[in-house]
């Protein structure tokens, strides 16, 4: 760290500390999101912060190969041997929280007893591939994810919509102006600027649009986004789930990752002789083609659980197939009508997955499309939903995976992916979401019960 680095985080980490007086706060949680998309953390008192922040807060590394049913998988790289990596708080995401009795927030990088990046840490990969991406394209790529989630309420021992709305409803918004109202505010407080608020297609749905930031930023206010959501929607005597396939019978929540790229004020992405008129630059196209060249290994990164595909199917508007199109909300990678502003959206994640691991992927495969000049070919202009079979084959339109398993055997066949996130990550990652994959399968439910038992 240089002089001027080192005189800036000075000067950041006494601003902390005199906001923590000034504010009364006496409580900071130092926040790290593990391989499962699972918020862990440590409550500091506040005479402990100026240590956190100097020092980090220790964890266990077998934190890390615990899976979503809070279980150490076996096989497991970190185990009871394997010490402690240290969570330093990044003083940049220092925010008060709002909703909480005299309590602050800072997200952490993990670093090793010597201080230097823990190889398991999926928000530092992420920090490395966006500087990777400014050093090879000299732009700055910008996100911004728009999640859609559900409100629940308990009824009859069961977990139902929270109201009956109907899609672009003003009921919905009506019904749900208290949550959403607080729910914006709160945000705001914490720095997130929204855009618009949605009644979606499900009873009880909602979509919240918060404004596009630097990649970094942007990932780390959909952490922010996920966790208030369920917090306040607790408080208020709600569920609040960003589950990708809650109810059989009710649409799907999707997570969508609105991608561009700026040098300056210079749209990277935008080229307005584009011969295939969608006003895109050669870097976008090439861009679109990474993404789709390792479409089926990024599923198991943007659609980790066996909910996540019950979601994906065809003819549901989530996309099911491996393809691009404008303003076509069935493929994979829409991009959107010429005259917004040059941007693509990619639709195959949800609410389950890690948002740094998904943001690092989705680099990692555009930047490798970029260098090597992959053209993703002409948009899909039809509903995909609407094609047979030999229609696909004829346009070269593969299945996205359809379940969890082949999602990993691609995955796990990517070492493209594997190098660019960290193979240590990649390696555990696909460990823990195995050990899930086998839980949920061999399980039976009473519904499967009952209908073997009265069939056979």
């Amino acid at each position: 760290m240089n002089s001027i680095e080192l005189t800036d985080t000075n000067s950041k980490k006494q601003e902390v500390l005199e906001r923590i007086e000034r504010e009364d706060i006496q409580y900071l949680r130092v926040e790290f999101l593990d391989y499962t998309g699972i918020l862990r953390a440590r409550t500091i008192h506040k005479s402990q912060v100026k240590s956190a922040i100097e020092n980090g807060v220790n964890f266990s590394t077998a934190i890390m190969n615990f899976n979503m049913f809070d279980t150490m998988i076996e096989n497991a790289r970190y185990g009871a041997d394997d010490g402690d990596f240290f969570a330093m708080p990044d003083l940049d995401t220092f925010v008060v929280l709002p909703h909480r009795n005299r309590t602050a927030r800072m997200y952490a990088d993990l670093v090793d007893e010597n201080g230097n990046p823990w190889h398991g840490c999926p928000r530092s990969a992420l920090k490395r591939l966006l500087k990777e991406a400014k050093e090879e394209t000299g732009g700055e790529i910008n996100m911004v994810y728009e999640q859609e989630a559900y409100l629940l309420k308990e009824q009859d021992g069961k977990l139902v919509p929270a109201d009956n709305s109907m899609c672009f409803s003003t009921n919905g918004l009506d019904i749900q102006e208290e949550f959403m109202q607080r729910f914006i505010e709160i945000m705001e407080q914490m720095g997130i600027e929204t855009e618009q608020i949605s009644s979606e297609y499900g009873p009880g749905q909602l979509e919240i649009n918060t404004k596009y930031d630097e990649s970094l930023k942007a990932t780390d206010n959909q952490v922010t986004f996920s966790q208030l959501f369920k917090h306040l929607a607790r408080d208020m005597g709600m569920v609040g789930t960003l589950a990708p396939k809650p109810f059989e019978e009710y649409a799907g929540s999707g997570l969508h990752v609105h991608i561009s790229m700026f040098e300056g004020e210079r749209n990277v992405f935008k080229e307005t002789n584009d011969s295939r008129g969608l006003e895109l630059s050669d870097t976008a196209y090439y861009f679109i083609g990474g993404i789709l060249h390792h479409a089926k290994a990024l599923s198991a990164i943007a659609a980790p659980t066996m909910n996540s595909y019950k979601r994906l199917l065809p003819g549901t508007f989530a996309p099911a197939h491996v393809c691009y199109g404008v303003g076509n909300r069935s493929a994979l990678v829409r991009v959107l009508e010429p005259r917004r502003e040059r941007r693509f959206e990619y639709r195959g994640a949800d609410g389950t997955c890690n948002p740094y691991m998904l943001s690092s992927a989705l680099i990692a495969a555009g930047l490798h499309g970029i260098r090597q000049k992959m053209d993703p070919g002409l948009p899909l202009e039809k509903d995909i939903a609407s094609l047979s079979a030999e229609e696909l084959i004829a346009l070269g339109v593969e299945d996205a995976p359809r379940d969890l398993k082949e999602a990993l055997y691609y995955l796990e066949k990517d070492t493209i992916l594997a190098e660019s996130i960290g193979r240590d990550i990649w390696e555990e990652f696909i460990k823990v979401k195995k050990s899930e994959w086998n839980r949920h399968f061999y399980q039976v439910n009473e519904w499967e019960r009952q209908l073997f038992s009265s069939v056979y």
